[in-house]
């Protein structure tokens, strides 16, 4: 897994999340709704959330969320931060 924070486009970022969630061994209850944080464009310093309902963690089931934080520097790269809680 690439530990890459910054990405040069939301699509690479959203990628960057996805390979994250794999992993870490998180089952997401529906994969492709992470792909609805790319429906628009991000406008420069702004941010864009998604929080994703996990069906296995760590191959156990759980009742956590796995949440993705996206912001869209000045330089228009994208930061991507993730967590499970």
């Amino acid at each position: 897994m690439s530990s890459n924070v910054y990405f040069e486009s939301l699509a690479g970022a959203i990628d960057g999340a996805i390979a994250r969630a794999n992993a870490d061994r998180v089952l997401l209850a529906k994969p492709a709704d992470v792909w609805n944080l790319a429906q628009e464009p991000l406008n420069y310093e702004e941010y864009r959330r998604g929080h994703f309902s996990i069906e296995l963690y760590k191959d156990r089931p759980t009742k956590k969320f796995f949440h993705v934080v996206i912001y869209r520097l000045d330089s228009g790269r994208y930061e991507l931060n993730t967590y499970v809680l």
